[in-house]
């Protein structure tokens, strides 16, 4: 997303996005600043490294700044959050400002650039947990070909021990489907003993609970701001997903996994949310993996096609207003509630075009084949208005069916 910068503030080298919802953080700020202890420093007490700015969320003329940054960030309500994002590119440089700043009060490390994690996971041996089936410990460099979850958890925290037997089920769902997928434990146990106990009924590898200063390098390399946390990894160790967490919880079955950004995905709840920032064009099928793979057939050359129009677009910086996504809508609740929300029946296969900003969506006619071509053509004639459109029934209760002269 990007962002014009209002009055007289400049966007050079670091964008930095706070949100400060306690008056802890923004007293420490601010003492920073009176304390003198960092030098040359902006009026909000953050260094000054070639025209760094600071911005609330009072600095954005629109409102619903906030809302689209809290939601593209997975910020926490009532958490003070500090991101970094590399001005040019508007990738992330750290997530863990706060407690950067707070370890680091001279700045003398800003801006904090987390390490690589393949060093500290090639620091030793990964250990069978104890529900493995196999007492052989394995090197890392024996995963090189396996998408990794990193998963930092410990035996005291109940959403943790809530979490992890719906991991055991997706982890192996996902293996059972003939993934290269391996979890890797990293625990925040307070006694080993707990450690023990914990990783009884694990299937997965662990880093011995005797390695904290691994253990800790690993949290600091993947920005770990909260325990559960399940980062993951490409096989040469690159982070696909921060979130794996969500990502997991909005699709338990794994059909998106490894949950890397894609021009056509599976219709959840998580990106369900997103259908209120963009049109969408979105193919419901029956549930089973040869409609899905039909689903995927058709619609991705046409998301590629869409892409190549955009070359420089980049779904983790630039808005999704006036962006084309698309999705494919299986038989699940998420669906259910698209469909009463537009209007649709509940037929399949339906290709529908879906414009819940402007209240609109579009049908492909009945009887009409399902081709590449014949999706080429829906969407385009959509994006040139030049197909009939029916009002929302959520958003037009009074004219659920009544066309929309185009």
């Amino acid at each position: 997303m990007k962002i014009e910068s209002p009055g007289s503030l400049t966007f050079r080298s670091f964008l930095y996005l706070l949100r400060v919802r306690q008056r802890g953080t923004y007293g420490y700020l601010r003492e920073w600043e009176r304390d003198g202890r960092t030098g040359d420093s902006n009026r909000r007490g953050i260094p000054v490294i070639e025209s760094t700015i600071i911005m609330t969320w009072n600095d954005f003329e629109c409102k619903d700044v906030s809302t689209r940054l809290t939601r593209r960030y997975r910020i926490k309500a009532g958490v003070p959050t500090l991101i970094l994002l590399e001005g040019e590119t508007g990738s992330v440089v750290t997530r863990g400002g706060v407690e950067r700043a707070l370890a680091d009060p001279t700045g003398t490390n800003f801006p904090w650039r987390p390490p690589h994690p393949k060093a500290t996971l090639e620091d030793g041996p990964l250990l069978p947990c104890g529900g493995r089936g196999s007492n052989e410990p394995m090197l890392h460099e024996e995963l090189r070909h396996c998408v990794k979850g990193v998963y930092f958890s410990a035996h005291w925290c109940p959403p943790c021990k809530a979490f992890t037997p719906q991991l055991v089920d997706t982890y192996q769902r996902i293996r059972e489907r003939g993934h290269n997928f391996e979890v890797i434990f990293v625990s925040s146990d307070r006694s080993e003993d707990s450690y023990n106990v914990y990783t009884t009924s694990m299937p997965w590898l662990r880093i011995p609970f005797v390695q904290e200063e691994r253990r800790q390098k690993l949290a600091r390399a993947l920005d770990v701001q909260a325990i559960p946390t399940l980062v993951i990894l490409d096989p040469r160790d690159n982070i696909i997903t921060l979130e794996g967490r969500a990502e997991l919880l909005e699709d338990p079955e794994g059909l998106n996994f490894p949950w890397a950004s894609r021009l056509v995905n599976i219709l959840t709840e998580k990106y369900a949310t997103t259908l209120h920032d963009a049109p969408a064009i979105i193919l419901f099928v029956e549930g089973d993996d040869c409609e899905v793979q039909f689903a995927e057939s058709v619609l991705l050359p046409i998301a590629e096609a869409y892409r190549k129009d955009r070359p420089d677009y980049d779904p983790d910086y630039d808005d999704l207003d006036n962006t084309l996504q698309f999705f494919i809508a299986l038989d699940c609740e998420t669906s259910d509630i698209l469909r009463e929300f537009v209007g649709l029946d509940d037929a399949v296969p339906l290709l529908t075009a879906i414009d819940i900003p402007r209240g609109v969506y579009v049908v492909m006619e009945d009887g009409a084949e399902i081709t590449v071509d014949s999706v080429q053509q829906f969407v385009d004639g959509f994006r040139n208005d030049k197909l009939p459109t029916n009002k929302i029934a959520a958003v037009h209760k009074s004219a659920a069916s009544e066309p929309i002269s185009t």
